[in-house]
């Protein structure tokens, strides 16, 4: 074996050891959250009245625990000197829930403070939380214990005639950011009460936006939603063997508008009467099988017409999933629902339309200074077709696991319910079959060519 490919096979070797430890990255990038419960959800009611806006929060004291409260006892708090202990923790809760008007942040006024037990429901509406605030302290000889009960308070803010509405988030850290979450009442005057579940890593939510504010929202949650590990994936296999963008371009467009289909049908409640629990399994069968296929596709034959149908399958399952996304921005559409839905989907397009982007330059770089056309697609399709296989094979054990479970019936209703959404993947495939040849678009170098490209040299040689 020659220098030069001595040192193409230590830099294939190389790379591919990073692409594994890529692959491997989901399973401990997660930070640990430190001993805090799985879920930790604070509950509380926002209204704006004279001027002034109230803000009323039940926060568990599991949140509370490194404030250091103080303690009597097996662990039980110490409610006769706890009152300092307590303003600290209402000044960190201020600073965890902010509120902001015209882009400021307001600064909040504590009015009550108050410790419950786990059994009380006084935050079951605004006016029995307000009087729970506002009536006697728990007696000192309460036994409540540190982590088992809540800790209540009541925040006042007074903007400066803000000429838009309030704004919230959660501040908090990444390590817990999806572990806390903010179940909230916004109650404007004269208008019916709204609802909102506010992740702890959504950022700042608007309680009563415009028609620009919810556009803007859903735009950018869209945007995002495309940024994941298995559509990354699955965009670089589809993009390894070929050299032109325009082409994929054409690909993606399908993925999307079948995607946008059944995104939008499934936020609608296309699905509300079934039982969804098994799209999670046939998504990862879906594009598990994909992956096998492309990258079959791209040691052989890479033709663009055939991933039209590939692609238009993988977008409307995926589909569905991003539904449970729309519905979490929708929330904060306000009156605009319309608006949010046409903005998300705007918004997923420009994200599918910038990871082809990225997958395609990144293993043009990759391919150019590393690995080479050929070397490159090989690796590539074989680690992604490996990880594929196992996708689909996991992925159909649960489909068949939760088929057995099933009463008939269920299942039946599931597959009249979602077939009819999925016949537009058939239509796309036909149309495909029909198009020039010019749509096949321009592969590289493969293998079956290399191949075929030796036997030839070969031949002539024996000749």
């Amino acid at each position: 074996m020659t220098g030069v490919r001595i040192e193409r096979t230590l830099r294939a070797g190389f790379w591919s050891i990073v692409f594994l430890v890529v692959l491997a990255f989901p399973r401990w990038a997660h930070a640990n959250g430190g001993d805090l419960p799985p879920e930790i959800v604070l509950q509380g009611f926002v209204k704006p009245e004279d001027g002034r806006v109230q803000l009323l929060l039940r926060v568990p004291l599991a949140l509370l625990a490194n404030l250091a409260l103080p303690k009597r006892g097996p662990g039980y708090l110490d409610l006769g000197n706890i009152d300092a202990k307590l303003r600290q923790a209402a000044a960190a809760i201020g600073q965890l829930v902010e509120l902001s008007a015209d882009g400021a942040t307001l600064a909040p006024t504590t009015r009550e403070m108050r410790l419950a037990l786990l059994s009380d429901r006084s935050f079951a509406s605004y006016p029995s939380a307000l009087a729970h605030l506002a009536g006697p302290p728990l007696p000192a000889s309460t036994d409540l214990f540190w982590n088992q009960g809540f800790f209540d308070v009541h925040f006042e803010y007074s903007p400066q005639m803000p000429r838009s509405g309030v704004w919230i988030r959660l501040k908090v850290g990444p390590e817990v950011a999806q572990r806390i979450k903010l179940r909230l009442d916004y109650l404007p005057p004269g208008e019916p009460a709204r609802s909102y579940e506010i992740p702890g890593d959504f950022g700042w939510a608007p309680l009563d936006p415009s028609w620009y504010e919810a556009a803007w929202l859903s735009v950018k949650g869209g945007f995002v939603a495309p940024f994941s590990i298995d559509r990354l994936l699955f965009l670089l296999c589809l993009v390894a063997p070929f050299r032109g963008f325009r082409g994929l371009l054409s690909v993606v467009a399908v993925f999307t508008g079948l995607q946008a289909l059944t995104l939008t049908a499934g936020a609608q409640g296309a699905l509300s009467e079934v039982d969804t629990g098994w799209l999670p399994a046939l998504s990862a069968t879906v594009l598990g099988a994909s992956l096998v296929l492309l990258a079959i596709g791209n040691l052989a034959a890479p033709n663009l017409r055939r991933r039209w149908f590939i692609g238009a399958a993988v977008g409307a399952i995926g589909g569905f999933g991003f539904s449970r996304l729309l519905a979490d921005v929708s929330q904060f559409a306000g009156a605009h629902a319309l608006v949010a839905t046409i903005s998300f989907n705007v918004g997923v397009a420009l994200g599918e339309v910038a990871s082809l982007a990225l997958a395609y330059f990144a293993l043009r770089v990759l391919f150019a200074s590393v690995l080479g056309p050929l070397l490159g697609a090989i690796i590539v399709s074989i680690l992604l077709g490996h990880a594929g296989w196992h996708w689909m094979i996991d992925g159909g054990r649960e489909l068949a696991r939760l088929a057995v479970n099933t009463p008939p019936a269920s299942l039946w209703a599931t597959l009249v319910a979602v077939v009819p959404w999925l016949m537009p993947t058939l239509v796309a495939g036909v149309i495909a079959w029909f198009l020039p040849r010019r749509f096949d678009g321009v592969p590289g170098p493969t293998l079956l060519r290399a191949l075929q490209a030796r036997d030839s040299g070969d031949a002539r040689a024996r000749l």
